[in-house]
């Protein structure tokens, strides 16, 4: 089981006052311990941690979770290039072939390169969607809204590349990059609901579920196979 998947249950624990809030912290600080040798928290984008501990109804805490999201997604945006799996140079030596297993590479590669950037977009828009709302150019409810709508390309992202079949020797890969597109929208899921509920735990989680996602790229990447 992930890190992200243990911290959603504790993260349940928590909600359903089984575990108090410093056991959720102390559980999260080894498990993030870990995974990085050092704890990870959730920051405003200028260094100042976010203290789940603190009233979740103050308003101004909007405006540091905000920041938080567009930092991070800022940062994924930057490493975008890198990190997406190149599927479109998989299939340049496809065209040299009439091989149906050569065919079937093909339109694979080329249906997963365009599935990938359309996913970038939908960091890309969180990004900015991010700033505006922490400038105050569209309203917290505005960008909630946003958010629901690139947690829907997602999930429309992800069954066009489930409906996809690899040749055999882009299973892997296929698989890597169905695996890093359900961290997306599992990150996307809990940045919703951190903004709903004001909640800097659930912000964590959605940082976490994305940096998974950007993990599985790079596995997605590794494993292509010339078609």
């Amino acid at each position: 089981m992930s890190n992200a998947d243990e911290l959603k249950k504790l993260k349940e624990l928590l909600d359903s006052n089984v575990i108090s809030q410093e056991e959720f912290d102390n559980e999260k600080s080894k498990l993030l311990d870990n995974e990085d040798g050092q704890t990870v928290s959730s920051t405003d984008g200028i260094g100042n941690k976010l203290d789940p501990k603190s009233d979740k109804k103050n308003k101004s805490k909007k405006w540091y979770i905000i920041a938080g999201i567009f930092l991070v997604f800022y940062l994924i945006g930057l490493s975008t290039d890198s990190d997406q799996p190149n599927f479109s140079s998989t299939s340049s030596t496809s065209s040299s072939s009439s091989s149906n297993s050569s065919s079937t590479c093909d339109s694979w590669a080329t249906q997963s390169a365009i599935n990938a950037v359309k996913l970038a977009d939908i960091m890309g828009n969180i990004s900015d969607n991010s700033i505006d709302a922490s400038n105050g150019t569209i309203s917290f409810a505005t960008f909630e809204s946003y958010l629901q709508s690139d947690l829907r390309n997602a999930k429309n992202i992800y069954n066009n590349q489930l409906s996809l079949s690899p040749n055999s020797a882009n299973v892997t890969s296929h698989n890597y990059f169905l695996d890093a597109m359900e961290d997306v929208i599992d990150g996307v899921d809990f940045t919703i609901l951190g903004v709903q509920q004001i909640d800097p735990d659930y912000i964590e989680l959605g940082i976490i579920y994305i940096e998974s996602a950007g993990t599985n790229s790079v596995l997605a990447t590794s494993s292509l196979s010339s078609c």
